[in-house]
């Protein structure tokens, strides 16, 4: 067994071993260059100052755009070796930070870093921001947040590019009560991407179902740019009690299909009724009548109904504002039952002279 002095020495001899690597630079920034321009590279170097040779063990990069080169040869003491290192940007517009991990053969480590910012080519923004407000690149003009529940949050993020060699300070207006729009910097440098996070907070009162909506992208000289909306508000009943669920209310409806059997572009509006009725305990709460197709209207006869009545959704439709060859959509009937919150009833119809 080793002296515990001895050993101290052996660590202590290791530990200065390492601290006589000296590398000549650990960070380099290219700066910013075109995507076009293709692959660019740089060399690190260290030097030997110990008492032993070395040789570089391996170099692990944090991303395949990223490429070491190097020898694996032994370095003598005083002697220099280099990697060199060779950045892609073909793909990958704006601002960039890699990382690369290099492992000696006495144990040491050393993080190199390299970062900079690529200019986008146009192919490049075509395809990865197709959408341009001046200057700025977009990737689109919708976002969408799929089901939200009220009184929960959702988030997406909305990624746009400065193409231009300037900085730009965009800003978002008309913006709905219910989202929040923030960013980590206010101006956007030439080259790089601005990410812009949407936070989506429908609140009890909110509009059940599908809701679109819309607010307004600001780029200063540029014309104002609408970017869309769209979300499903669904009630939460995750917090009602085993008591709450067996009095909740429950819909049911007569029929699952509204037919306005053959009609004429030029005929009159034709009228359908569906009745409705609570078959549960607490009261049941119409939340919502919608349907997407054009040349409805819907009206009914309640906003709530006790355990027990009934009530009349009146559809009405005008053949003069369908345009479609067939009539096949959708009406949503939206309420606080928590088995059924979404009931579904068709409108079919065949028009005979479009």
């Amino acid at each position: 067994m080793k002296h515990p002095v001895a050993a101290l020495l052996t660590v202590i001899a290791a530990l200065a071993s390492q601290a006589q690597v000296r590398w000549l630079d650990t960070v380099h920034d290219f700066g910013a260059f075109n995507e076009d321009d293709g692959k660019v590279s740089t060399r690190f170097q260290f030097i030997n100052e110990s008492d032993i040779p070395l040789r570089i063990e391996h170099v692990r990069s944090s991303c395949g755009c990223t490429v070491p080169e190097y020898s694996k040869a032994e370095v003598s003491r005083g002697d220099t070796a280099a990697i060199t290192v060779v950045y892609n940007p073909v793909g990958r517009p704006g601002r960039f930070s890699k990382s690369l991990m290099v492992k000696l053969s006495n144990d040491s480590t050393e993080r190199l870093l390299i970062k900079g910012v690529v200019i986008g080519a146009q192919n490049t923004l075509r395809s990865r921001f197709p959408l341009a407000d001046g200057p700025i690149r977009l990737k689109g003009n919708m976002v969408t947040f799929g089901a939200v529940k009220t009184g929960k949050i959702k988030s997406q993020f909305v990624e746009v590019y400065n193409a231009s060699t300037r900085p730009v300070v965009p800003s978002w207006s008309d913006i709905p009560r219910y989202l929040r729009v923030t960013a980590a910097h206010d101006t956007i440098m030439p080259g790089e991407q601005g990410v812009y996070s949407f936070v989506f907070a429908p609140m009890k009162s909110a509009q059940y179902g599908i809701l679109t909506d819309s607010l307004t992208f600001n780029v200063p000289g540029e014309p104002p740019l609408k970017v869309e909306i769209a979300a499903i508000v669904e009630e939460d009943f995750s917090m009602l009690t085993e008591k709450q669920l067996a009095n909740a209310p429950a819909i049911s409806t007569d029929t699952d299909m509204l037919d306005f059997g053959d009609f004429s572009k030029s005929g009159e509006p034709m009228t359908r009724r569906l009745r409705v009725t609570n078959t549960g305990k607490d009261d049941l709460i119409l939340r919502r009548l919608h349907t997407s197709e054009p040349g409805f209207t819907i009206d009914a006869s309640f906003s709530k109904l006790k355990k027990g009545k009934s009530g009349t959704v009146t559809v009405t439709f005008d053949p003069a504002l369908f345009h479609a060859p067939l009539l096949n959509s959708r009406l949503q009937i939206i309420t606080n039952d928590p088995a059924r919150p979404l009931t579904t009833i068709r409108l079919v119809g065949i028009p005979h002279d479009f």
